[in-house]
Protein backbone atom coordinates (compact mmCIF):
# COMPACT_ATOMS: atom_id res chain seq x y z
CA UNK A 1 0.00 0.00 0.00
CA UNK A 2 1.35 3.83 -0.84
CA UNK A 3 1.01 5.18 1.87
CA UNK A 4 -0.62 8.88 1.84
CA UNK A 5 1.31 12.46 2.76
CA UNK A 6 -1.57 13.25 5.35
CA UNK A 7 1.05 14.58 7.97
CA UNK A 8 1.83 17.62 5.54
CA UNK A 9 -1.25 18.57 5.50
CA UNK A 10 -1.16 19.24 8.98
CA UNK A 11 1.81 21.20 8.80
CA UNK A 12 0.09 23.25 6.60
CA UNK A 13 -2.40 23.89 8.60
CA UNK A 14 0.07 24.85 11.47
CA UNK A 15 1.77 27.17 9.17
CA UNK A 16 -1.24 28.98 8.42
CA UNK A 17 -2.17 29.30 11.94
CA UNK A 18 0.87 30.51 12.87
CA UNK A 19 0.72 33.06 9.87
CA UNK A 20 -2.87 33.88 11.66
CA UNK A 21 -1.39 34.68 14.87
CA UNK A 22 1.38 36.80 14.19
CA UNK A 23 -0.84 38.96 11.58
CA UNK A 24 -3.47 39.27 14.86
CA UNK A 25 -0.03 40.60 16.56
CA UNK A 26 1.36 42.89 13.72
CA UNK A 27 -1.67 44.53 12.77
CA UNK A 28 -1.40 46.79 16.02
CA UNK A 29 1.98 47.99 14.98
CA UNK A 30 0.41 48.99 11.49
CA UNK A 31 -2.55 50.31 12.86
CA UNK A 32 -0.97 51.97 15.39
CA UNK A 33 -1.01 55.80 13.77
CA UNK A 34 -4.49 55.66 13.06
CA UNK A 35 -5.42 54.48 16.57
CA UNK A 36 -3.15 57.33 18.23
CA UNK A 37 -4.49 59.74 16.30
CA UNK A 38 -8.18 58.67 16.07
CA UNK A 39 -8.24 57.89 20.10
CA UNK A 40 -5.90 60.59 21.37
CA UNK A 41 -3.75 57.36 22.46
CA UNK A 42 0.09 59.13 23.23
CA UNK A 43 3.24 57.60 22.84
CA UNK A 44 3.84 56.19 25.97
CA UNK A 45 0.05 54.99 26.12
CA UNK A 46 1.16 52.86 22.99
CA UNK A 47 3.83 51.39 23.83
CA UNK A 48 2.51 50.19 27.13
CA UNK A 49 -0.79 48.95 24.47
CA UNK A 50 2.39 47.33 22.36
CA UNK A 51 3.94 45.63 25.46
CA UNK A 52 0.61 44.11 27.19
CA UNK A 53 0.18 41.34 25.05
CA UNK A 54 3.64 39.91 26.33
CA UNK A 55 2.28 40.31 29.84
CA UNK A 56 0.40 37.72 29.96
CA UNK A 57 1.35 35.76 26.69
CA UNK A 58 4.61 34.66 28.65
CA UNK A 59 3.26 33.95 31.91
CA UNK A 60 0.76 31.58 30.52
CA UNK A 61 3.17 29.29 29.06
CA UNK A 62 3.55 27.16 31.80
CA UNK A 63 -0.03 26.33 32.78
CA UNK A 64 -0.68 25.61 28.86
CA UNK A 65 1.98 23.49 28.26
CA UNK A 66 0.20 21.47 30.63
CA UNK A 67 -3.14 21.75 29.56
CA UNK A 68 -1.80 20.62 25.79
CA UNK A 69 -0.86 17.66 27.35
CA UNK A 70 -4.13 16.70 29.19
CA UNK A 71 -6.06 18.10 26.42
CA UNK A 72 -4.58 17.45 23.07
CA UNK A 73 -3.42 19.30 20.63
CA UNK A 74 -7.08 18.90 18.77
CA UNK A 75 -9.12 20.45 21.48
CA UNK A 76 -6.59 22.90 22.51
CA UNK A 77 -5.76 24.65 19.52
CA UNK A 78 -9.65 24.48 18.93
CA UNK A 79 -10.52 26.94 21.86
CA UNK A 80 -7.29 28.87 21.52
CA UNK A 81 -7.60 30.15 18.16
CA UNK A 82 -11.48 30.83 18.71
CA UNK A 83 -10.21 32.79 22.07
CA UNK A 84 -7.56 35.07 20.15
CA UNK A 85 -9.65 35.54 16.99
CA UNK A 86 -12.13 37.06 19.07
CA UNK A 87 -9.74 39.34 20.97
CA UNK A 88 -8.72 40.79 17.38
CA UNK A 89 -12.25 41.43 16.40
CA UNK A 90 -13.06 43.12 19.64
CA UNK A 91 -10.24 45.10 19.68
CA UNK A 92 -11.35 46.90 16.32
CA UNK A 93 -14.11 48.27 19.03
CA UNK A 94 -12.15 49.35 22.03
CA UNK A 95 -12.84 52.80 22.67
CA UNK A 96 -10.22 53.98 25.38
CA UNK A 97 -6.54 52.84 26.19
CA UNK A 98 -7.61 51.01 29.17
CA UNK A 99 -10.39 48.45 27.49
CA UNK A 100 -7.67 48.35 24.86
CA UNK A 101 -4.69 47.31 27.19
CA UNK A 102 -7.45 44.64 28.96
CA UNK A 103 -8.35 43.14 25.67
CA UNK A 104 -4.40 42.55 24.37
CA UNK A 105 -4.17 40.93 28.15
CA UNK A 106 -6.89 38.87 27.11
CA UNK A 107 -5.35 37.83 23.32
CA UNK A 108 -1.75 36.80 24.83
CA UNK A 109 -4.08 34.53 27.17
CA UNK A 110 -5.72 33.04 24.05
CA UNK A 111 -2.50 32.86 21.61
CA UNK A 112 -0.43 31.07 24.43
CA UNK A 113 -1.00 27.44 24.04
CA UNK A 114 0.08 27.95 19.99
CA UNK A 115 3.57 27.13 19.81
CA UNK A 116 3.53 24.16 22.95
CA UNK A 117 0.40 22.68 20.51
CA UNK A 118 2.68 22.84 17.61
CA UNK A 119 5.32 21.09 18.88
CA UNK A 120 3.20 18.32 20.88
CA UNK A 121 1.55 18.11 16.91
CA UNK A 122 5.21 17.85 14.72
CA UNK A 123 6.39 15.17 17.39
CA UNK A 124 2.88 12.58 17.58
CA UNK A 125 2.74 13.40 13.60
CA UNK A 126 6.64 13.64 12.00
CA UNK A 127 9.41 10.69 12.02
CA UNK A 128 12.40 12.41 13.93
CA UNK A 129 13.99 12.59 10.45
CA UNK A 130 11.07 15.20 9.17
CA UNK A 131 10.67 16.86 12.17
CA UNK A 132 13.16 19.42 11.58
CA UNK A 133 11.56 20.44 7.64
CA UNK A 134 8.18 20.61 9.82
CA UNK A 135 9.32 22.66 11.97
CA UNK A 136 11.31 25.32 9.37
CA UNK A 137 8.11 25.08 7.79
CA UNK A 138 5.31 26.12 10.77
CA UNK A 139 8.14 28.66 11.83
CA UNK A 140 8.11 30.79 8.80
CA UNK A 141 4.78 31.14 9.37
CA UNK A 142 6.02 34.39 11.65
CA UNK A 143 8.22 36.35 9.07
CA UNK A 144 4.68 35.97 6.39
CA UNK A 145 2.54 37.21 9.79
CA UNK A 146 5.02 40.20 10.82
CA UNK A 147 6.52 41.21 7.88
CA UNK A 148 5.74 40.04 3.97
CA UNK A 149 1.68 40.31 4.71
CA UNK A 150 2.56 44.11 6.00
CA UNK A 151 1.27 45.50 2.32
CA UNK A 152 -2.02 43.71 2.54
CA UNK A 153 -2.68 44.65 6.36
CA UNK A 154 -2.06 48.21 5.23
CA UNK A 155 -4.20 48.41 2.10
CA UNK A 156 -7.15 47.29 4.58
CA UNK A 157 -6.60 50.00 7.06
CA UNK A 158 -6.35 52.79 4.13
CA UNK A 159 -9.59 51.82 2.37
CA UNK A 160 -11.13 50.39 5.08
CA UNK A 161 -10.18 51.79 8.18
CA UNK A 162 -8.79 50.68 11.58
CA UNK A 163 -11.33 49.40 13.17
CA UNK A 164 -12.20 47.10 10.08
CA UNK A 165 -9.20 46.03 10.09
CA UNK A 166 -9.30 43.95 13.19
CA UNK A 167 -12.28 42.13 11.73
CA UNK A 168 -11.28 41.47 9.12
CA UNK A 169 -7.97 39.71 10.49
CA UNK A 170 -9.43 38.16 13.29
CA UNK A 171 -12.45 36.34 11.30
CA UNK A 172 -9.89 34.65 9.15
CA UNK A 173 -8.90 32.04 12.61
CA UNK A 174 -12.65 30.93 12.39
CA UNK A 175 -12.45 29.77 8.48
CA UNK A 176 -8.98 28.00 10.06
CA UNK A 177 -10.99 26.61 12.30
CA UNK A 178 -13.13 24.50 9.99
CA UNK A 179 -10.42 22.94 8.39
CA UNK A 180 -8.67 21.84 11.57
CA UNK A 181 -11.50 20.24 13.13
CA UNK A 182 -12.57 18.51 9.49
CA UNK A 183 -9.05 16.90 9.14
CA UNK A 184 -6.41 16.61 12.27
CA UNK A 185 -7.05 14.58 15.12
CA UNK A 186 -4.70 13.90 17.89
CA UNK A 187 -2.71 10.64 16.60
CA UNK A 188 -2.14 9.90 12.99
CA UNK A 189 -4.66 6.29 13.62
CA UNK A 190 -7.18 8.19 13.81
CA UNK A 191 -6.92 10.84 11.32
CA UNK A 192 -9.16 10.41 7.73
CA UNK A 193 -5.67 11.39 6.35
CA UNK A 194 -3.18 9.14 7.01
CA UNK A 195 -3.66 5.73 5.80
CA UNK A 196 -1.86 2.56 7.46
CA UNK A 197 1.37 2.95 5.44
CA UNK A 198 1.98 6.38 6.31
CA UNK A 199 1.00 5.67 10.52
CA UNK A 200 3.53 2.49 9.78
CA UNK A 201 6.21 5.43 8.19
CA UNK A 202 5.56 7.61 11.01
CA UNK A 203 5.75 5.40 14.11
CA UNK A 204 8.77 3.88 12.62
CA UNK A 205 10.80 6.93 12.49
CA UNK A 206 9.40 7.92 16.46
CA UNK A 207 11.56 6.72 19.32
CA UNK A 208 9.36 4.25 21.86
CA UNK A 209 7.30 5.93 24.53
CA UNK A 210 8.72 5.60 27.80
CA UNK A 211 6.79 4.51 30.35
CA UNK A 212 6.87 6.94 32.71
CA UNK A 213 3.76 9.20 34.07
CA UNK A 214 4.40 12.02 31.94
CA UNK A 215 1.56 13.77 32.79
CA UNK A 216 1.66 14.33 36.20
CA UNK A 217 5.34 16.09 36.23
CA UNK A 218 5.67 19.82 36.79
CA UNK A 219 7.44 21.75 34.22
CA UNK A 220 9.24 23.12 36.74
CA UNK A 221 10.75 19.68 37.24
CA UNK A 222 12.78 20.28 33.78
CA UNK A 223 15.17 22.53 35.60
CA UNK A 224 17.48 19.61 37.14
CA UNK A 225 18.32 18.93 33.60
CA UNK A 226 21.24 20.79 32.08
CA UNK A 227 19.95 20.19 28.09
CA UNK A 228 17.23 22.49 29.72
CA UNK A 229 19.39 25.61 29.83
CA UNK A 230 20.80 26.32 26.48
CA UNK A 231 17.36 25.79 24.75
CA UNK A 232 15.33 28.31 27.43
CA UNK A 233 18.14 30.59 26.50
CA UNK A 234 18.27 30.33 23.24
CA UNK A 235 14.94 30.91 22.32
CA UNK A 236 15.04 34.23 24.34
CA UNK A 237 17.71 35.44 22.17
CA UNK A 238 16.40 34.87 19.47
CA UNK A 239 13.52 36.48 20.36
CA UNK A 240 15.64 39.39 21.63
CA UNK A 241 16.51 40.10 17.96
CA UNK A 242 13.17 39.46 16.57
CA UNK A 243 10.78 41.64 18.77
CA UNK A 244 13.49 44.44 18.75
CA UNK A 245 13.19 44.17 14.79
CA UNK A 246 9.52 43.67 14.80
CA UNK A 247 9.09 47.27 17.29
CA UNK A 248 12.32 49.08 15.59
CA UNK A 249 12.60 48.32 12.27
CA UNK A 250 10.80 50.89 10.11
CA UNK A 251 11.50 54.06 13.11
CA UNK A 252 14.78 52.62 12.64
CA UNK A 253 15.23 52.92 8.47
CA UNK A 254 13.16 56.46 9.20
CA UNK A 255 14.94 58.37 11.82
CA UNK A 256 18.13 56.59 11.30
CA UNK A 257 18.69 55.79 7.71
CA UNK A 258 16.43 59.14 6.66
CA UNK A 259 14.36 56.76 4.68
CA UNK A 260 10.10 58.11 3.98
CA UNK A 261 7.23 55.81 5.86
CA UNK A 262 5.90 54.52 2.68
CA UNK A 263 9.83 53.52 1.34
CA UNK A 264 10.72 51.98 5.17
CA UNK A 265 7.59 50.32 5.09
CA UNK A 266 8.18 48.04 1.76
CA UNK A 267 11.57 47.76 2.29
CA UNK A 268 10.83 46.39 6.43
CA UNK A 269 9.67 43.29 3.87
CA UNK A 270 12.90 42.27 3.08
CA UNK A 271 14.09 40.96 6.12
CA UNK A 272 11.32 38.57 6.94
CA UNK A 273 11.29 37.23 3.24
CA UNK A 274 14.81 35.77 4.21
CA UNK A 275 13.81 34.96 7.74
CA UNK A 276 11.25 32.45 5.76
CA UNK A 277 13.74 31.31 3.65
CA UNK A 278 16.04 30.69 6.72
CA UNK A 279 13.24 28.72 8.68
CA UNK A 280 12.66 26.10 5.67
CA UNK A 281 16.81 26.04 4.90
CA UNK A 282 17.44 25.08 8.58
CA UNK A 283 14.91 22.52 8.63
CA UNK A 284 16.13 20.76 5.67
CA UNK A 285 19.70 21.45 6.70
CA UNK A 286 19.13 19.46 10.27
CA UNK A 287 16.86 16.53 8.70
CA UNK A 288 19.79 16.22 5.77
CA UNK A 289 22.16 15.67 8.61
CA UNK A 290 19.95 12.70 10.39
CA UNK A 291 19.52 11.30 7.62
CA UNK A 292 23.11 10.85 7.16
CA UNK A 293 23.05 9.22 10.41
CA UNK A 294 23.96 12.33 12.80
CA UNK A 295 21.97 11.99 16.40
CA UNK A 296 19.00 14.23 15.79
CA UNK A 297 19.64 16.34 18.72
CA UNK A 298 23.33 16.72 17.66
CA UNK A 299 22.10 17.94 14.21
CA UNK A 300 19.90 20.66 15.35
CA UNK A 301 22.55 21.97 17.68
CA UNK A 302 25.06 22.10 14.58
CA UNK A 303 22.49 24.45 12.84
CA UNK A 304 21.72 26.41 16.21
CA UNK A 305 24.61 27.02 16.74
CA UNK A 306 25.47 28.38 13.24
CA UNK A 307 22.22 30.61 12.73
CA UNK A 308 22.87 32.33 16.08
CA UNK A 309 26.10 33.68 15.00
CA UNK A 310 24.65 35.41 11.68
CA UNK A 311 23.72 38.43 13.97
CA UNK A 312 27.13 39.71 13.57
CA UNK A 313 26.35 40.71 10.67
CA UNK A 314 24.94 43.43 12.03
CA UNK A 315 27.96 44.64 13.20
CA UNK A 316 29.08 46.14 9.90
CA UNK A 317 26.23 48.18 9.86
CA UNK A 318 26.87 51.03 12.63
CA UNK A 319 29.75 51.29 10.03
CA UNK A 320 28.11 51.68 6.99
CA UNK A 321 26.48 55.53 5.51
CA UNK A 322 24.49 53.87 2.78
CA UNK A 323 21.39 52.80 3.98
CA UNK A 324 20.73 49.60 1.91
CA UNK A 325 23.42 48.27 2.71
CA UNK A 326 22.31 48.03 6.65
CA UNK A 327 19.53 46.94 4.99
CA UNK A 328 20.84 43.97 3.56
CA UNK A 329 23.35 42.96 6.73
CA UNK A 330 20.52 43.15 8.77
CA UNK A 331 18.40 40.90 6.38
CA UNK A 332 21.54 39.03 6.60
CA UNK A 333 21.09 38.72 9.99
CA UNK A 334 17.77 37.99 10.35
CA UNK A 335 17.91 35.64 7.37
CA UNK A 336 20.70 33.63 9.18
CA UNK A 337 18.92 33.52 12.30
CA UNK A 338 15.75 32.10 10.75
CA UNK A 339 18.22 29.00 10.30
CA UNK A 340 17.76 28.52 13.74
CA UNK A 341 13.95 29.85 14.49
CA UNK A 342 13.08 26.76 11.68
CA UNK A 343 14.17 23.90 14.67
CA UNK A 344 14.07 25.69 17.55
CA UNK A 345 11.29 23.82 18.24
CA UNK A 346 11.82 20.45 16.80
CA UNK A 347 14.57 20.19 18.93
CA UNK A 348 12.10 20.35 21.59
CA UNK A 349 10.49 17.29 20.58
CA UNK A 350 13.71 15.62 20.42
CA UNK A 351 14.83 16.57 24.14
CA UNK A 352 11.75 16.16 26.00
CA UNK A 353 10.70 12.68 27.40
CA UNK A 354 7.51 11.50 25.57
CA UNK A 355 4.13 12.94 26.48
CA UNK A 356 6.09 16.20 27.98
CA UNK A 357 6.97 17.91 25.00
CA UNK A 358 4.08 20.80 25.58
CA UNK A 359 5.03 21.04 29.07
CA UNK A 360 9.05 21.76 27.61
CA UNK A 361 7.66 23.74 25.29
CA UNK A 362 5.69 25.99 27.47
CA UNK A 363 8.62 26.33 29.94
CA UNK A 364 10.85 27.21 26.86
CA UNK A 365 8.15 29.61 25.73
CA UNK A 366 7.88 31.39 29.26
CA UNK A 367 11.71 32.06 29.00
CA UNK A 368 11.73 32.70 25.29
CA UNK A 369 9.30 35.45 25.47
CA UNK A 370 10.56 37.62 28.42
CA UNK A 371 12.38 39.34 25.64
CA UNK A 372 9.16 41.06 24.51
CA UNK A 373 9.10 42.69 27.59
CA UNK A 374 12.46 44.20 27.25
CA UNK A 375 13.49 44.30 23.81
CA UNK A 376 11.40 47.37 22.92
CA UNK A 377 11.34 49.01 26.08
CA UNK A 378 15.37 48.77 26.67
CA UNK A 379 15.99 49.18 22.91
CA UNK A 380 13.81 52.56 23.18
CA UNK A 381 15.21 54.06 26.16
CA UNK A 382 18.41 53.22 24.63
CA UNK A 383 17.36 55.23 21.34
CA UNK A 384 16.29 57.82 23.57
CA UNK A 385 19.52 58.30 25.85
CA UNK A 386 22.25 58.28 23.26
CA UNK A 387 20.51 59.41 20.03
CA UNK A 388 21.78 56.44 17.80
CA UNK A 389 20.95 52.78 17.54
CA UNK A 390 24.14 51.61 17.61
CA UNK A 391 24.21 50.46 21.27
CA UNK A 392 20.88 48.70 21.02
CA UNK A 393 21.90 46.50 17.78
CA UNK A 394 25.31 45.26 19.62
CA UNK A 395 23.35 43.80 22.54
CA UNK A 396 21.06 41.72 20.51
CA UNK A 397 24.53 39.93 18.68
CA UNK A 398 26.08 39.21 21.72
CA UNK A 399 22.78 37.87 23.15
CA UNK A 400 22.94 35.68 20.25
CA UNK A 401 26.55 34.89 20.27
CA UNK A 402 26.41 33.54 23.89
CA UNK A 403 23.15 31.37 22.82
CA UNK A 404 25.30 29.73 20.02
CA UNK A 405 27.71 28.94 22.37
CA UNK A 406 25.37 27.20 24.74
CA UNK A 407 24.04 25.25 21.72
CA UNK A 408 27.07 24.07 20.74
CA UNK A 409 28.96 22.69 23.88
CA UNK A 410 26.06 23.17 26.55
CA UNK A 411 23.46 20.76 24.73
CA UNK A 412 23.80 17.31 25.15
CA UNK A 413 22.85 14.88 22.44
CA UNK A 414 20.33 12.39 24.54
CA UNK A 415 16.42 12.74 25.36
CA UNK A 416 15.67 13.78 28.70
CA UNK A 417 15.17 10.97 30.71
CA UNK A 418 12.82 11.10 33.98
CA UNK A 419 12.95 7.71 35.18
CA UNK A 420 16.98 9.01 36.23
CA UNK A 421 17.77 10.91 38.71
CA UNK A 422 19.97 14.04 37.23
CA UNK A 423 21.63 14.20 40.43
CA UNK A 424 23.19 10.88 40.70
CA UNK A 425 25.67 11.41 36.90
CA UNK A 426 23.91 8.69 35.21
CA UNK A 427 22.49 10.53 32.83
CA UNK A 428 24.41 12.87 30.75
CA UNK A 429 21.59 15.57 30.48
CA UNK A 430 21.48 16.34 34.16
CA UNK A 431 24.03 18.00 36.26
Amino acid sequence: MKKTNGRWLVVVLLFIATTTNYMDRAILGIAGPSMMKDLSISVVEFGVLGSAFFWSYALMQIPVGVIVDKLGARLTYSIAIVWWSLCTVLTGFGRTIGALIGIRVLMGIGEAPAFPTNTRVISDWLPSHERGMANGIFNSGTAIGIGITTPILAWIIENWGWHASFVVIGSVGFVWLAFWLFYFKNHPSQSRIANEAEVAYIEAGQEKKENVPTINISPFKFFKYRNVYPMLYGLFAHNYLTYLMMTWLPTYLVTERHMTLIKAGFFTMLPWIMSFLGNILGGILSDSLIRRGWNSIKARKTILAIGMLFPFAIIPTIYTENAMTALLLISLAIGGEGLAAGILWATVSDVAPKGAEGKLAGLQNLFGNLSGWLAPVVTGVLVAKLHNFTLALIIPVVICAIASFGYAFLLKNERISLKEDPTNGSNVSGF
